[in-house]
């Protein structure tokens, strides 16, 4: 049981250190130009990500309403479009 323990320690120490390793050597040999668009794509993903967020709230909202109002009417025995 320790002996495992002791190798899940090890494989994960040795998995830590090479990610951080290989972060170190992308950094060092990816050009900046390259960072800076693929920083700015992301950036822009996230502002349409929001704005879809945003834009899907919005209509969720609204066909909530119009469906409650419709559910509503149907438990008072109302047609669609005539009220009592």
């Amino acid at each position: 049981m320790i002996r495992r323990l002791f190798w899940v320690g090890v494989g994960v120490t040795v998995t830590v250190v090479v990610i951080r390793k290989g972060r170190q050597v992308v950094a060092r040999y990816t050009p900046e130009a390259v960072s800076e668009r693929a920083a700015a794509a992301v950036d822009e993903a996230g502002v349409r990500l929001n704005r879809m967020a945003h834009s899907f709230r919005s209509d969720f909202t609204t066909a909530r309403a119009e469906r409650e109002a419709e559910l509503m009417a149907s438990l008072r025995g109302e047609l669609p479009g005539h009220r009592r």
